[in-house]
Formats: structure tokens, C-alpha cells, sequence
């Protein structure tokens, strides 16, 4: 952690899904990049070699590839989604450990993710984490403009009434947590050594650092 600050009455606590909730190393995300390449390369008509290129490039700089698709090409983003997420779910499996600590927080749980409600649920089933989370904002809440952009947070915190003072966010890219942070909420970077060395990094605005979730809710749930 980067700061003791462990004592806050959190009211709503913020977690991102993928490489936060479960692990980076599960091979998800081997299967959805491998996807991904292979829906640009068809749909832009391009080698695979500028597909990935492609893919990288618009991740970086609009939060998703499928926000830079959207926006540089009027991809479909259901049909890139639905594309995309066609694949072995069976491969994420639970932590009870984890579940359990998710479980005794108090106050609100709210997945904050740029994937879509049909992904999110098939991750939660597999982690047994069903009926735990107060709700999903997914990106078709944002009407598809994804974290990082300031207006999705300003939306998030007004739709669940949330008291800025009293939430905590967790995330494992730290331009996500950035906005959380410049509006007041308590922010935690659950390190993914996965992540594109451009989007990884540390910042003095994020509150809190950890290698896994499990960690650090270990450490709060001493202390309160």
C-alpha cells in the first residue's frame, strides 16, 4: 500500500473486473486478444501484423480498442463485442478466499468495466460471485465511452448517489484511476505487470498500491 489510510467508512466500493477481481495470468485475455486481432484483420481488411498494431494503438489512446474502432472505422460495437467474447469462460475460476473478503464489505459493491453486462455475468458465475455486487456499470451504461473519460465517472457517481468522501475504486490501470481520483475518491492500483508498458506506471494521485485485491482486503479488513 502507498499510504495508511485504511480507516475511511467506505459507503461504495468501486471495482474494476478483469486483472482486478480475478487475475491477470487466468488466459482470458490470451483469448480476447487473439479475437480481436483476428476481427479488425477482417473487418479493416489488413494483415494481422497491422490488426495487432492497430489493436494497441487505439486501446491506448481512447481506453478500448473498440472505443478507437468505433470512432476511426463505425464499428458496431455489439457485433465486435459479441465477436470478441466468444470464448472459454470455464478457464476463470473462483477464489473463495477473495469471495469471502468481497463478501463481508461493507456498504455497496459496484463493477465499474468497460466490457458488456453478458461478459461481466459470465466472469461473475465462474468466480461464484453471482448476487454479490449491488449492480454492473457496463459499457453499454456509458452508451459506450469508456473509462477513462471523466464524463462516464460524473455519471457513475451521480446514477448511484455516490458520496465521493466515502468510496474507494480499485483498478489495474492507473489512467483509470486518475479521473476516480481528481473527484475525490479513495484509488487502488492492483498492479498487472501484463499491462502495455505505456499504460503502467505509478502516481502519486493513487492512494493505494497492491499486487492482488486479495492483499490489500486482507490488510484493511485488520484494521477495521
Amino acid at each position: 500500500m502507498v499510504k495508511n489510510n485504511n480507516k475511511i467508512d467506505f459507503k461504495h466500493w468501486i471495482f474494476d473486473l478483469d486483472n482486478t477481481i480475478y487475475s491477470a495470468n487466468s488466459g482470458i485475455f490470451d483469448q480476447i486478444h487473439k479475437k480481436m486481432g483476428e476481427f479488425i484483420s477482417s473487418n479493416l481488411n489488413v494483415n494481422l501484423k497491422e490488426a495487432k498494431r492497430l489493436q494497441k494503438k487505439y486501446f491506448i489512446e481512447n481506453g478500448t480498442t473498440l472505443h478507437g474502432l468505433m470512432i476511426n472505422h463505425k464499428i458496431d460495437p455489439k457485433e465486435f463485442l459479441n465477436y470478441v467474447h466468444n470464448i472459454d469462460f470455464s478457464i476463470v475460476k473462483p477464489d473463495e478466499e477473495l469471495n469471502d473478503l468481497i463478501k463481508k464489505i461493507p456498504g455497496k459493491k459496484i463493477i465499474f468495466t468497460n466490457a458488456d453486462i453478458s461478459y461481466v455475468k459470465k466472469i461473475l458465475t465462474n468466480l461464484n460471485l453471482n448476487n454479490i455486487f449491488y449492480d454492473i456499470y457496463d459499457i453499454e451504461k456509458m452508451n459506450f465511452l469508456p473509462k477513462p473519460n471523466m464524463e462516464t465517472y460524473r455519471k457513475l457517481i451521480a446514477k448511484y448517489n455516490v458520496d465521493v468522501k466515502k468510496a474507494i475504486f480499485f483498478d489495474d490501470i492507473p489512467q483509470n484511476l486518475l479521473p476516480a481520483a481528481k473527484l475525490g475518491l479513495k484509488t487502488v492500483h492492483v498492479y498487472n505487470s501484463k499491462l502495455d508498458e505505456e499504460l503502467n506506471g505509478r502516481s502519486k494521485k493513487i492512494d493505494y498500491m497492491t499486487n492482488n485485491l486479495k492483499d490489500w482486503l486482507k490488510e484493511w479488513t485488520l484494521n477495521n
